[in-house]
């Protein structure tokens, strides 16, 4: 992990709506009391999609764009030196989620010493997967994909497959109820890997499971594709704006139709949900490209805030993530010091599912002087 000086041209669009999903990220995560919060807030149970639900394939399609903006800067390498980037990239993301997955733990032996050791505790329940886990395998497979593959119709192509494939092995598992919240092929996976113990809160499925990344690279390739039509030579923006409005709309239609069959479930990472997702991120980040094109000194003003969150989005995705952690630990009066903070400030003055999003919203807000002090030294922590 580096800290890395940067001067070089950035695609505003791309920071802006990279800022955009950090922001979802930042407020969900900080949510004070999750049962009584607007139910838009909070993940879906196990079908549909909220608000929340946008955050984790945002970061998964914007990385596809981003890969795709990386192959031109290393067309010149050899072959040994992009797959050791790759490789170096995907682990180092593999290996920060591993450590974020035992930090609770951490935090637990810290604040309740107890006769087991912190090692013990890892090997027996440890979580194994996770957000930058997934991220990380998605990104060593979407990146080995198009670098196989080239062309963006073979790209589309293998894109459509997956899902089909992750999808077709839902209902061979079970003919009667694929998506069944008790038993599925995604559940089956995790029993073998990592094994239940090991699974996000010792359930007996975890939602960033292995089988999720079939799809989730699909995800990828689509955000792939929509970094080749924001950067086509020597095309206008009208012109590469209207590309992703037309993959965009044939993902959604073709989303609302693989709905007939298979549930839309973030949890599960369906193939209708990476359709319905990467098809409206296609337009997001269009009608983003299209504002800047323009209307510049608007995009510029209006956004700065999201602008700024998407500069760094690995620093905003640990750190706040981290402290959050230590303040749920914290105990004042028998309780959590976090919810405590929120119910002596916000919660007896306003409508509570509001005062719930209000007091969210200002932990967001309290990383914005941290993210300009970055931006405006030009640090960047990056892989």
């Amino acid at each position: 992990m580096l800290i890395e000086f940067r001067d070089k041209r950035r695609l505003p669009a791309v920071d802006i709506f990279r800022g955009m999903v950090i922001a979802i990220m930042l407020i969900v995560n900080a949510l004070p009391d999750f049962d009584q919060a607007n139910p838009w807030l909070v993940h879906a149970p196990w079908t549909g999609m909220t608000i929340a639900d946008l955050a984790f394939p945002g970061f998964v399609f914007i990385m596809g764009v981003a890969g795709a903006l990386w192959f031109p800067k290393h067309e010149r390498d050899d072959f040994g030196e992009k797959f050791g980037l790759i490789l170096r990239r995907s682990l180092l993301l593999i290996l920060i989620g591993f450590f974020m997955g035992q930090f609770p733990l951490l935090l637990d032996h810290l604040f309740h010493p107890s006769a087991e050791s912190l090692l013990a505790d890892i090997a027996q329940h440890g979580r194994v997967m996770g957000v930058l886990q997934r991220l990380g395998l998605v990104y060593f497979f979407g990146m080995l994909l198009t670098w196989w593959l080239r062309s963006e119709k073979l790209v589309g192509i293998m894109a459509f497959m997956l899902l089909a494939v992750s999808s077709l092995c839902f209902h061979l598992y079970d003919t009667t109820n694929s998506f069944s919240p008790d038993n599925n092929i995604s559940m089956l996976m995790d029993g073998l890997f990592p094994g239940t113990a090991h699974c996000y809160m010792g359930r007996n499925f975890d939602p960033e499971g292995l089988y999720g990344t079939i799809a989730a690279t699909a995800s990828f390739l689509w955000g792939m594709l929509a970094g080749r039509c924001l950067t086509m030579k020597n095309a206008p923006a009208f012109e590469r704006v209207l590309s992703m409005f037309i993959l965009g709309t044939v993902l959604l239609l073709a989303g609302g139709v693989w709905s007939y069959t298979d549930v839309i479930s973030k949890q599960l990472w369906t193939a209708p949900y990476v359709l319905f997702t990467s098809g409206g991120f296609m337009w997001a980040l269009g009608l983003l490209e299209m504002s800047n094109t323009f209307f510049p000194d608007f995009t510029y003003g209006f956004f700065t805030p999201f602008r700024i969150w998407g500069l760094n989005p690995l620093f905003l995705f640990i750190v706040p993530d981290m402290v959050l952690m230590v303040l749920w630990q914290l105990q004042i009066r028998g309780a959590a010091f976090y919810p405590w903070l929120w119910e002596m400030t916000l919660k007896g003055a306003m409508n509570v599912q509001f005062s719930i999003f209000l007091f969210a919203l200002l932990w967001a807000m309290l990383w914005l002087p941290v993210a300009n002090f970055l931006y405006k030294r030009r640090i960047i922590l990056k892989l």
